[in-house]
């Protein structure tokens, strides 16, 4: 009778999971031996069981939760769940809101399934070389690193102390390493593909003054549009905003003095559209726009490359091409937990999808 009273309890859960969303809970043991009338050793059978096929997680004091695809997808050769008992996050302090929020979103997930998380902020590598000698070993390790140079003894000191190493970002290249990032020339191919299709024949790339690879390959890619025979764009101009090195510096006064350096007799930009990379500071751009009498879009579309689910990339108004936070934050999970269930796989690069998103910042190029 026990066996068919578990087999019973077990049916029911199954089909209770299939309908929950992932990091649901279930009620307590004692509510599920009142609903199904049966003893608290026939439930705790159930839910060994469910547990051990990665269906669910539970934590003391807390309850029991739903596990889908993350962790249940990411299971090693003999079946185990790759569970994560402790992650590290490390990341600039000049970290941008879309690392804020890749960082929460991780934070939440993980703590569902009672995984241990500590963030750490650093002012520089020699900074969080210091302070990673007196931290213990973890699990796993995400490095958030965008649009900075990172040396490689501290991609060794981070592999020696964790199971799984991931860069949220593509700023490394030529190491064996776990990476997530966003196809910025992906982007770039959506935003001019956009604006000459609005009738634009003159676009400037502006970016910060950086050395990092992925600002390099964008500009590099936007570079070569003007070498090809078969073109639309009469005019291109390249604009790195000298002393602006991170994402979330304010980009007001060297933007000013780049553009007012451009500007002819009539007050006009040799330019009628202009894309940034890089740059978080939205506000910035648009209110230095303003002050130097320049109508967006009438005078001049603005295009940004960034994240289009985060609200202080765009405020409504800006149009963008890139990644989502949210994509970005599963992707490094889940690229965590494959690393931890096959070790000895070859290093992932994960690209992000990027899209485009119109908002009221373009429009048709004035005659």
């Amino acid at each position: 009778m026990r066996a068919a009273s578990s087999n019973t309890v077990l049916a029911s859960l199954r089909d209770q999971i299939s309908r929950l969303e992932d990091g649901a809970r279930l009620p307590t043991v004692r509510d599920l031996m009142r609903i199904h009338q049966v003893s608290q050793a026939t439930v705790q059978e159930a839910l060994t069981r469910l547990r051990d096929e990665g269906m669910l997680t539970s934590q003391v004091g807390r309850g029991t939760y739903v596990v889908k695809g993350g962790e249940a997808s990411a299971s090693s050769d003999d079946g185990a769940v790759a569970h994560l008992e402790s992650l590290l996050i490390l990341s600039n302090a000049s970290l941008n809101e879309r690392c804020v929020l890749v960082q929460n979103h991780i934070v939440e997930q993980l703590s569902r399934s009672g995984s241990k998380v500590v963030q750490i902020s650093y002012h520089n590598t020699g900074h969080l070389l210091e302070i990673l000698t007196s931290v213990p070993d973890f699990d796993a390790a995400i490095l958030q690193s965008h649009y900075e140079n990172i040396p490689i003894r501290l991609l060794n000191l981070l592999q020696s102390k964790t199971r799984a190493l991931v860069v949220d970002g593509h700023s490394v290249a030529g190491v064996d390493i776990d990476r997530v990032g966003t196809d910025w020339e992906a982007a770039l191919d959506l935003a001019l593909e956009y604006l000459s299709e609005l009738g634009h024949r003159s676009v400037a790339l502006v970016s910060l003054d950086s050395m990092a690879q992925p600002i390099l390959a964008a500009r590099r890619a936007f570079d070569r549009i003007s070498q090809r025979h078969e073109t639309v764009w009469r005019h291109t101009q390249s604009i790195a905003l000298r002393g602006v090195l991170h994402p979330t510096q304010r980009v007001g006064d060297a933007l000013g003095q780049e553009l007012s350096a451009l500007l002819d007799e009539h007050g006009k930009l040799p330019f009628t559209a202009m894309v940034t990379l890089g740059i978080s500071d939205s506000l910035g751009i648009r209110q230095c726009l303003e002050e130097m009498e320049i109508a967006c879009p009438k005078d001049l579309s603005l295009f940004v490359l960034g994240h289009h689910d985060v609200p202080t990339e765009h405020f409504g108004f800006m149009t963008m091409a890139g990644s989502s936070y949210l994509n970005a934050a599963k992707s490094l999970i889940d690229t965590i937990r494959k690393r931890i269930a096959a070790p000895h796989e070859p290093p992932q690069i994960v690209y992000l999808d990027c899209i485009s998103n119109a908002r009221g910042s373009t429009g048709v190029p004035s005659i």
